[in-house]
């Protein structure tokens, strides 16, 4: 499978985030523990049932919702943030391209998400590399008092390391890879490694969840937003691997306090 030159170096083009974008409204009502979800990765993936089963604008009638997702047909990325949808899919050339809703009828086939009101922060105190992710966010969550046996939403503003991400084109290249399939020009994605990157990660905890809502290897599916300073584009995509530097965010649901 022919890997796309990482967008960066090609174009020199520095990632950051700007002041506010990605600030967050904060409510005084607690998250109520439900989690939304609509198609599984094994359906859509490994099954080729990649058809549309929810309407995004549907999700984001109502207010505060975050999410991940998968576009119909595996095309392109999507995250959700605050009720903010940013689609990603890969252009003629292998290159990163928004993807425009002017309508508001793009479906996704497989999406998690939830509506969270009102968030904790918490700073990383230290660098945590990508095979610590996982249990950072876990450990921070049971110390929040989640209950990290269910699905929850978390979110992490800052700048991090060690990133490698992918755009989907069609099919999945961590399936393609474990299955040993060459991918056809038409449906290789776009794939990155960066040394670092500043941005905003939204994404789920799901213990062994493995095939339904996260990849093999990992309890986390989680997307990274970022702008693109030279086209002011906010892009985004799905987290392969990923590290957090010191002072970075991380944002938990506000619970009830019964």
């Amino acid at each position: 499978m022919r890997s796309h030159m990482n967008l960066l170096a090609r174009s020199a083009l520095p990632i950051a985030i700007l002041g506010g974008l990605f600030a967050t409204a904060f409510a005084d009502k607690p998250w109520d523990g439900s989690v939304v979800q609509h198609g599984t990765m094994h359906e859509a993936i490994g099954k080729k049932q990649d058809h549309g089963r929810v309407q995004l604008s549907e999700l984001t009638k109502q207010p505060h919702f975050y999410g991940v997702a998968a576009l119909e047909g595996l095309a392109g990325e999507v995250t959700i943030r605050d009720g903010q949808v940013t689609m990603t899919g890969v252009d003629s050339e292998g290159q990163l391209a928004v993807l425009p809703d002017a309508d508001g009828r793009r479906k996704a086939t497989m999406l998690v998400g939830a509506y969270v009101p009102a968030w904790t922060r918490r700073s990383v105190p230290n660098h945590i590399g990508p095979r610590d992710f996982d249990k950072f966010v876990a450990d921070s969550a049971s110390a929040a008092g989640l209950n990290t046996d269910k699905p929850f939403l978390f979110s992490v503003e800052g700048k991090f390391t060690d990133v490698r991400l992918h755009v989907i084109h069609g099919a999945c290249p961590i399936h393609a890879r474990m299955q040993k399939i060459d991918l056809p020009k038409e449906q290789q994605p776009f794939e990155s490694n960066l040394a670092t990157v500043t941005g905003s990660l939204v994404g789920v905890y799901a213990k062994d969840a493995v095939g339904k809502l996260t990849h093999p290897a990992t309890s986390t599916h989680v997307h990274l937003l970022f702008k693109d300073e030279k086209t002011g584009l906010l892009l985004t995509g799905h987290i392969e691997k990923v590290g957090l530097a010191a002072g970075a965010k991380l944002m938990l649901p506000k619970q009830s306090d019964g």
